[in-house]
């Protein structure tokens, strides 16, 4: 094997793979050499290359005990344990503590019989032997302590091991009793308009959801990733390029239903003051979200509310002010550090646009812990604690909504969605680089959905990282993230076995995969999942390997079936393994037309407007793809052609008698809605991200149409 090729295959980077299309797609060498320049190895030389490779060799014997291992639930266990032979130690002690602060102890002894692997590297020759740990452990997060005999070297030398125990499945509702099959809607929740929300849907609009939606048989509402963005950069709205994925957006908070906002008659005053008032229906009429008002409209709010809290239970300590502190001490670092990105990062961006990036930032703020950021957090602590208030006060918000979903007999309850990665100027990447590969990109290759393939800007985790850190950082995202959640999509749920990245400056055709943990993330899925009796649905859309498919299986991680990607005449014939029961079907995605604009074709008039096209053979195929598609539809669903109305009733009804155990709508295509919220491959061509349904929530569920549908898909559900 040459040396690049060699060093790629030691550094997890993938060669080849299978491309959407079923052919094998071989990466370029140029294409493999940018990735491992930007994953940081020297390829200047071939002594640089050999030495690396050497390097990496040798990295796994160097490791006496690995820092964690992911096991199954089982009586007892093993430990691999590797040493020179030279120095090996025959005698040890060990105890374990369990999370729930059990203790076990006792010792061992090693016998040439319990070697299972030798390994020659330079001058030294390598042992590998399993220490059998006699202990039946429950699932869980536990601390394991390996210590040498004194008798047998000459100083006594300790190992930690985290061990996470993993049960064998994700939580599925049949665990809580719940047999039938459920639906729900998929909202964008800033789209939401309402006769009292300030021009972006927000958590009172979300709970006020909850009671219309329960008593029409729905058991869920699906969510656009709430994950806090950037207040002093309101332009950058994506929800899927967030700032931390850890907290919440606090654009949602509805201020006028906080505590504060009852106490301050200032706060009152300006509410009904005219030019607010004036400026508030401005942002309500606007058919897209205006981020830049309804961010400036509830920054000035946010000021007031947060000098009377101050003022009126900071000063004091009340209990409301001791509410709050708990709430901080008993967050993990990442809050601080989240609120004090926020400041820093809009009060650099208003001195020069170009610190929108932190990387751009002057080099005593690249760093969070350095004497510069601590001193600017001194001298900008009101503006960082009200950062804290806010995000205190959207918790206590999404919590009612929980609440409320529990109260209305939602089986589910609020279907969230987590982005599969942070944006690369992100507090996340700020806040712990090493926990990410920061000079690669994440994308997907070309495919059916994106003919140029998709270049996202987002951060994939290092790894390597991630192994020496237990995986800490993922578990306390998906634990951020189900905290309110009675299920939760994984965007991109291949990013959990492997990611397609691209090197700086290169297109998305120039990328290529990166391996990542699979096995012991879908492990500690599970676990969590368990923990938080929370459904796991994972997007398996676009280039999904066979080996993403069997590991979902395994773990009972329901696949996401979107019906317009079904256009063809096997998925009829085979409608059940099409829908199979663990799988969310959709009718349409936020990443997809709406059904009108499907069917007059606006989608790619609009991908030919902005040349998202890679050729002209591509746009006529596509083209005589999608008359293909409405024949069959015609066909199938007995419709008369161009009856819109009749096409959006009779896909969603034949979705909701499929086997799939859930089942989501979204609330434009029954109002009709011909404009996308997303269309992939764009940033700034389109307003992605901004466009709100055309009625209030309200007036939408009271139309008889809508009305009807939903019910009629509920007694679907129940029926089948």
């Amino acid at each position: 094997m040459e040396p690049i090729k060699q060093l790629a295959t030691l550094a997890g980077l993938q060669d080849r793979y299978i491309h959407a299309q079923g052919h094998t797609q071989h990466i370029a060498l140029a294409d493999q050499q940018a990735i491992l320049t930007a994953m940081g190895y020297d390829l200047t030389t071939t002594e640089a290359i050999a030495r690396q490779i050497s390097e990496l060799q040798q990295k796994p014997w160097a490791e006496v005990v690995a820092p964690v291992q992911v096991i199954a639930a089982q009586q007892s266990f093993s430990v691999r344990v590797q040493q020179p032979a030279a120095s090996a130690c025959s005698h040890w002690q060990w105890r374990l503590v369990t999370e729930q602060q059990q203790e076990f102890s006792g010792q061992l002894q090693v016998a040439t019989s319990d070697i299972i692997a030798r390994q020659q590297l330079n001058e030294t020759t390598y042992l590998a032997f399993n220490l059998l740990i006699n202990v039946e452990l429950q699932p869980g997060y536990h601390q394991l302590t390996l210590v040498t005999d004194a008798a047998s070297t000459a100083t006594q030398q300790q190992y930690q091991q985290q061990l996470i125990v993993s049960p064998s499945r994700c939580f599925q509702l049949q665990d809580q009793a719940v047999l039938h099959k459920t639906m729900g809607p998929a909202i964008q929740l800033y789209a939401l308009r309402s006769s009292r929300n300030w021009g972006i849907g927000d958590f009172v609009d979300l709970k006020n959801l909850v009671a219309p939606l329960a008593a029409l048989g729905n058991d869920f509402i699906g969510l656009n990733p709430l994950h806090a963005l950037y207040p002093g950069l309101p332009q950058d709205c994506s929800p899927y390029s967030p700032n931390s994925r850890l907290w919440l957006n606090t654009l949602y908070v509805a201020l006028e239903h906080s505590p504060e906002f009852a106490e301050s008659v200032q706060a009152q005053q300006l509410l009904q003051s005219q030019q607010f008032q004036s400026r508030l229906q401005r942002c309500r009429a606007a058919a897209d979200v205006d981020y830049h008002a309804v961010s400036a409209l509830k920054a000035e709010m946010a000021s007031l509310l947060y000098q009377h809290f101050k003022q009126h239970h900071l000063s004091s300590n009340s209990e409301r002010a001791q509410q709050f502190h708990q709430f901080i001490e008993q967050s993990d670092a990442s809050l601080v550090n989240l609120a004090r990105y926020q400041v820093l990062q809009a009060e650099l961006f208003r001195r020069n646009m170009q610190m929108a990036c932190w990387q751009n930032f002057p080099p005593e703020y690249q760093n969070p812990h350095s004497d510069a950021v601590q001193q600017f957090a001194t001298e900008h602590r009101d503006a960082i604690e009200q950062q804290l208030y806010l995000q205190w006060l959207a918790q206590q918000q999404l919590a009612e909504v929980k609440k409320e979903c529990q109260q209305q007999g939602m089986a589910i309850g609020l279907y969230c969605d987590v982005a599969v990665g942070a944006n690369s100027n992100s507090a996340e990447s700020w806040g712990a680089p090493e926990d990410f590969l920061m000079q690669l990109s994440v994308g997907a290759p070309p495919d059916i959905m994106a003919p140029k393939g998709q270049n996202w800007g987002l951060l994939a985790y290092n790894p390597a990282t991630l192994r020496q850190k237990a995986y800490q950082p993922f578990i306390q995202l998906i634990r951020a993230n189900m905290r309110y959640a009675g299920a939760l999509r994984l965007d991109h749920v291949m990013a959990l076995l492997r990611l397609w990245c691209c090197p700086p400056g290169a297109d998305a055709t120039a990328g290529g995969y990166i391996s990542m943990p699979a096995h012991e993330l879908f492990a500690i899925l599970a676990l969590e999942s368990q923990r938080n009796h929370c459904v796991v649905i994972g997007e398996d859309l676009g280039t999904v390997p066979v080996e993403i498919s069997a590991l979902m299986a395994s773990y009972q991680v329901m696949s996401y079936r979107v019906f317009m990607l079904e256009q063809k005449a096997g998925s009829y014939q085979h409608r059940d393994q099409t829908y199979p029961a663990l799988a969310l079907a959709t009718v349409t995605t936020h990443d997809m037309p709406t059904l009108v604009g499907y069917w007059h074709e606006h989608d790619l008039a609009l991908r030919h407007k902005l040349d998202l096209f890679p050729s002209a053979d591509i746009a006529a195929n596509l083209e005589q793809l999608r008359k293909d598609e409405k024949q069959l539809l015609c066909q199938q669903l007995q419709l008369e052609h161009g009856n819109v109305q009749q096409l959006v009733s009779n896909s969603h009804l034949y979705l909701a008698a499929t086997p799939a155990r859930l089942m989501a709508y979204q609330l434009e295509d029954l109002m009709l809605v011909a404009t996308p919220v997303n269309i992939p491959g764009t940033s700034n061509e389109y307003p992605n991200w901004r466009r709100k349904l055309p009625l209030e929530f309200e007036q939408a569920l009271a139309q008889h149409e809508v009305r009807q549908l939903i019910t009629a898909m509920a007694e679907q559900r129940q029926s089948t």
